[in-house]
């Protein structure tokens, strides 16, 4: 099968889950293992270049990248390419040999930049780096995703390849991912795996080390003559050296409790929110930052969103900044209608940080977590975090260890916060209410009194048919919250219809059950009522430890009675535990609080996850 072949029926894959699934945050297009090259031009934003020069380097790459493909043997054209501004993603056809593209391919770009640079003035020569990688990624409605894409771009920006390359005369840094090096280039003398040189990567959320290579050294008079050595990396603007000024003039005056959740949205989430001490700082920050699929590049996004952020005439001086910007990169009409179409930040911005915990699938005393922080309230599904197996008793521990580290990243924010915890059947019985954040101060602190806590189905969120009728259920509880809506479990039981016909019934939308569900229902002819539950998408369920059926129903109709019904729950519940005594039922009130716009991409065992590693307590 060629490999367009193969294209279009992962296309067809992909439209099939659009129809059949209508739930499109966890349905997945089918993963596909690729080779990944990334490459951008050094200095593409270097203040000596106008816009006529971008527009001719931007020219000259894709003619260097196209002429040097053939010539290895790959037809540019049956490659998947997506432009990033300064740069460009390309994976290269499965059937086209690894060795091979590590071998040939980095001599014939030196090749085609010699050739296109002896016909162009100083500030239009090309000087390019590389990254190659290779891993499993998929394809969604704006472009290829994965893991894979996103450490190939971390390497294109590690800081030695850019100083080296800087202070050579070389015309080409190649950066080998570890895996490419180890598993293509290590295995093959024709690719010289000894000229290659072992760097540390540090950019953002990515910590690990690849292989460096300079090509086209010693080429003859350099038109690009080495800088002094830095102890930094250089960063270069957008901009003349005289609008470079005045921008950063206008962003040292600029004030908003919003800069970390800017920074975020304008890079789509790929780089976690944290602290700045001006908008100033988090522009330079995210001159560093590649542009996405859109080829917008984030610091320009970022100056967009403070514009509006901001308003009057310092906004109106912004926007004229990103106008300029805009049309040297030829992105008017995408910087147009993102702007037109990007939603505010709420009056009120809220976000939520989850942990998905699994028991562990051999030893019971122990389990895997996974998590989940938003930095930004308009943006989800938020990235996966790191994935932890550790035992039952370091749990609470753990999530203390990421709250404290989301707090660090959120410190910036003045924004409320709940705390979501995925749980198994198994694992419902997890005391989250009363467990404690900053244990290392010796005076831990509960969870309850700085945010809202609640208890999701793992099981539900995994089993994608039943997503519809969780959605026609939340949708009816926002249009009737009222509490008689919630069925009391006992009422069925004296009843002759079983559970799960009884819940068929649409007039309800929350179940409350006489006990706690079990970890291991028995297998009987009677439907077990927490499963009828989510069958029939009720996005609320509770229950408590002890409380009589009478005093639970009592419990939850006086935090539900008021004007917002069962949608003043989960904060009610919060409220009278903040004011309850140390007997109080409410204290041990267990909210299973279901919301479906927030599902999340569970698309693998966590056994087969990416990261995962062990936790044994703080060093």
């Amino acid at each position: 099968m060629s490999f367009g072949a193969v294209e279009k029926l992962g296309d067809l894959i992909l439209d099939l889950g659009r129809v059949v699934g209508g739930d499109w945050l966890v349905s997945l297009a089918p993963s596909m293992h690729r080779t990944i090259v990334t490459v951008d031009i050094a200095d593409f934003t270097n203040s000596d270049r106008r816009s006529n020069h971008m527009s001719a380097l931007r020219g000259g790459l894709y003619d260097v990248l196209k002429q040097a493909f053939a010539e290895v043997g790959i037809d540019y054209d049956e490659c998947e390419a997506e432009d990033r501004g300064d740069g460009a993603l390309i994976l290269v056809p499965p059937t086209f040999p690894k060795s091979s593209l590590a071998d040939k391919l980095p001599d014939r770009l030196v090749a085609e930049v010699r050739r296109y640079n002896s016909t162009r003035v100083d500030e239009a020569r090309i000087k390019l780096r590389m990254a190659m990688h290779a891993g499993d990624i998929r394809k969604d409605d704006h472009g290829w995703v994965g893991p894979s894409v996103n450490t190939a771009f971390r390497l294109l920006d590690a800081h030695d390849a850019k100083v080296a390359l800087r202070q050579s005369d070389g015309l080409l840094a190649l950066v080998a991912s570890d895996h490419f090096y180890s598993e293509v280039i290590s295995q093959d003398p024709g690719t010289a795996p000894e000229t290659y040189r072992r760097i540390e990567v540090l950019i953002k959320s990515f910590t690990g080390h690849a292989w460096l290579r300079l090509h086209g050294e010693n080429a003859g008079p350099s038109h690009h003559p080495p800088s002094a050595p830095r102890e930094e990396p250089v960063v270069l603007p957008l901009t003349p050296a005289e609008e470079h000024k005045d921008l950063r003039g206008l962003l040292n005056e600029v004030k908003t409790p919003h800069l970390p959740m800017l920074v975020s949205r304008a890079t789509r989430s790929a780089v976690p929110a944290q602290p700045f001490r001006s908008a100033w700082e988090a522009y330079e920050y995210l001159t560093d930052v590649n542009a996405g699929p859109d080829g917008v590049p984030p610091a320009v996004t970022f100056v967009q969103l403070l514009a509006g952020e901001v308003g009057g005439d310092t906004g109106d001086h912004l926007m004229e900044w990103v106008e300029r910007s805009g049309r040297k990169l030829r992105r008017t009409r995408v910087l147009r209608e993102q702007h037109e179409t990007r939603p505010p930040i709420p009056a009120e911005p809220h976000l939520h940080l989850v942990f998905a915990i699994e028991p562990d699938k051999i030893s019971p005393d122990r389990c895997v977590l996974s998590h989940w922080r938003q930095d930004d309230p308009l943006e989800w599904t938020p990235h996966r975090g790191g994935v932890h197996e550790l035992s039952l008793d370091d749990l609470e521990y753990l999530v203390d260890e990421l709250v404290v580290e989301a707090e660090g990243a959120w410190s910036d924010q003045a924004v409320s916060v709940t705390l979501e915890f995925l749980l198994t059947r198994q694992l419902l019985q997890l005391p989250v209410y009363r467990w404690r954040k900053e244990h290392c101060s010796g005076d831990p602190r509960p969870l309850v009194l700085d945010y809202t806590v609640i208890l999701r189905s793992l099981e539900r969120m995994y089993a994608k048919h039943w997503h519809r009728p969780w959605r026609v259920r939340w949708d009816s509880m926002l249009e009737n919250p009222a509490v008689n809506r919630i069925h009391s479990l006992g009422a069925s039981r004296s009843g002759d219809n079983p559970i799960d016909a009884v819940l068929s019934d649409s007039r309800w939308i929350g179940l409350l059950m006489d006990e706690p569900p079990s970890a291991h229902p028995e297998s009987r002819a009677a439907p077990e009522s927490l499963t009828a539950a989510l069958r029939a998408g009720l996005p609320v369920v509770l229950w408590h430890p002890h409380a009589t059926p009478g005093e639970l129903r009592a419990l939850v109709d006086r935090l539900a009675g008021g004007p917002g019904g069962v949608l003043d729950l989960p904060e009610q519940r919060r409220a009278a535990h903040l004011a309850a005594g140390p007997d109080d039922l409410v204290r041990d009130l267990v909210v299973l609080w279901d919301d479906p716009t927030r599902t999340l991409v569970l698309d693998r065992p966590v056994d087969q996850a990416q990261t995962v590693k062990g936790w044994n307590g703080w060093a």
